[in-house]
């Protein structure tokens, strides 16, 4: 059985958290050009800016090094250097977003991210009622084992 995507109440209401996955291009075009790193780092400000403005909210985020410095693991057959497949694209970062407003969630990246080259995938993330404080490694561990039963 499938678990439920992640919510969270706040106020009688109730908010799914969403990752907010960036696909963009390795070949040089806008998203990845270091002359436009200003330019881009300013549409993430922005982004983060309308996001809390509009009443979502940020839970955490990432840009991600290139993927030729991936290491993939394929349990079985063994440990690979670099991206697992040739893409045009691959995720640069993502965001973790609360939100109870998936279009309007869109229509912010839509607007702020118009024209940069990159492609924006919005997932629902999937509650696996882990422990709640994540700095307990044992609790951790043992939420982990658990799940694997």
């Amino acid at each position: 059985m499938k678990d439920p995507p992640t919510t969270h109440s706040s106020g009688g209401n109730m908010s799914t958290e969403y990752a907010i996955l960036i696909h963009a291009p390795e070949d040089g075009t806008p998203a990845m050009r270091p002359d436009l790193a200003a330019e881009i780092m300013a549409q993430h400000d922005e982004f983060t800016r309308r996001v809390v403005a509009e009443g979502h909210r940020i839970t955490g985020g990432v840009e991600l090094e290139a993927a030729r410095t991936a290491t993939l693991v394929r349990p079985g057959v063994g440990t690979t250097e670099g991206p697992f497949t040739e893409l045009a694209e691959q995720i640069g970062g993502l965001y973790l977003v609360v939100s109870d407003d998936l279009p309007g969630l869109a229509t912010i990246i839509d607007e702020v991210f118009a024209g940069d080259g990159c492609t924006y995938e919005i997932r629902p993330t999937v509650d696996h009622g882990g422990p709640d404080d994540a700095t307990d490694p044992e609790a951790a561990v043992a939420s982990t084992a658990g799940a694997k039963a």
